[in-house]
């Protein structure tokens, strides 16, 4: 059976899709309370708070809409919004677009150790995935345009540097692929950056690229040389991870790097049906901690440890999961709110120990950017008690 499935991936053609929808019942006991649906974007699809809180930033990926057959996102397109978080935990836009010209910006990451060339709270951001297509809705077959790639800029949207990942790029000769589609990303606390490619995308060009999904670590000794186009002296490390990784994120608490899938959105096997890993080394991959979630995009931790996952998949409701204490539920909203294509969500603890939850909204098939919705919500302080 063949059949056209919207979702955040787009109205994709999947060959006999069949997936059970058997997600988790159970209901977080904490509710999130809406501040907020801005109504001020163009696809985003990630949200990073700055290193001390005061400013938001949203990466507005510029899919190309009805302009085009499929989704795609559009060459050169993207953008990077600049929001300021009010002491009420309201947003207000400072600067809708502070950096322009990229081609699908994704995940970001705040880098917490600096390096030689980058202080301490820059902004890494992954940006140039396939798949991709040009102004005009034309499919990209060149592989030399392929050039996915690390941004790093400052709270001012200064760019500092980049690290190269796409074509004839040091991860393409680790792997034999480039990094095909680079969506999220999360530091440890010594500024190991560990880095996910969903690797969908590689058919588009000629000849095609098989894609390889999985795990990158780049070792804080590394990010420079990689940033000045040296080979360095410890290469970054590749863990294969199936049904497609697209969140990755470090926990505060035991350390463990965590990553999802988002597989199932496109019908691509995933053994996990939506599931979360849970990885110590990038040497073996661990049974999945959880699966049968949907299709897995975003994934953040609170401080204390307690972790979000957003469901994407488009023939069960979209929602935001939560995992605490080892047992996954689902996040109820309130006022009730419906998600569309809830992505790469960013959570910052207030003074008062209540949470801020930014949550950008992808899918939006439309010709008519500025008007995609991120919603903020705000967590109870007491969110981390799960019971």
């Amino acid at each position: 059976m063949t059949k056209i499935i919207n979702t955040a991936l787009g109205y994709i053609l999947a060959t006999n899709f069949a997936i059970a929808a058997d997600t988790h019942p159970n209901v977080h006991p904490h509710v999130a309370v809406v501040k907020q649906v801005i109504k001020s974007f163009d696809n985003p699809e990630g949200a990073i708070f700055s290193a001390d809180g005061a400013h938001v930033f949203i990466s507005n990926s510029a899919e190309i809409g009805d302009k085009g057959a499929g989704f795609s996102w559009t060459e050169g397109e993207g953008y990077i919004s600049k929001m300021k978080v009010n002491n009420d935990g309201t947003l207000t836009m400072v600067n809708d677009k502070l950096i322009t010209g990229i081609s699908s910006p994704l995940g970001m990451a705040v880098l917490p150790v600096a390096t030689g060339k980058f202080p301490a709270g820059t902004i890494f951001l992954c940006a140039g995935s396939a798949p991709i297509v040009d102004k005009d809705g034309k499919t990209i077959t060149d592989r030399a345009r392929m050039r996915t790639k690390l941004i790093a800029f400052n709270d001012d949207g200064k760019v500092l540097g980049e690290i190269d990942t796409g074509s004839n790029s040091v991860f393409e000769k680790i792997t034999g692929n480039p990094i095909i589609l680079i969506n999220a990303m999360g530091f440890d606390a010594q500024g190991n950056l560990f880095v996910a490619d969903t690797a969908f995308g590689g058919a588009q060009f000629e000849p095609k690229w098989d894609g390889a999904g999985g795990l990158w670590r780049i070792g804080h000794e590394t990010i420079d040389e990689l940033a000045d186009g040296k080979l360095p002296t410890n290469m970054p490390e590749f863990l294969g991870i199936p049904g497609h990784p697209d969140g990755v994120e470090v926990s505060p608490t035991d350390g463990s790097v965590y990553v999802n899938t988002v597989g199932p959105v496109a019908g691509a096997p995933d053994p996990a049906n939506g599931g979360i890993y849970a990885i110590t080394d990038m040497t073996n991959l661990p049974a999945p901690m959880d699966g049968n979630l949907g299709a897995l995009d975003g994934l953040d931790f609170t401080h204390n440890g307690t972790m979000l996952n957003t469901q994407i998949r488009g023939d069960i409701p979209a929602k935001i999961y939560v995992t605490c204490d080892g047992v996954t539920s689902d996040l109820m909203l309130s006022p009730h709110t419906e998600l569309s294509g809830p992505a790469d969500l960013a959570i910052r603890q207030m003074d008062d120990g209540s949470y801020l939850v930014v949550v950008p909204e992808l899918m939006a098939r439309d010709a008519t950017p500025g008007d995609d919705e991120v919603t903020v919500l705000a967590l109870p302080q007491t969110f981390d008690n799960c019971m």
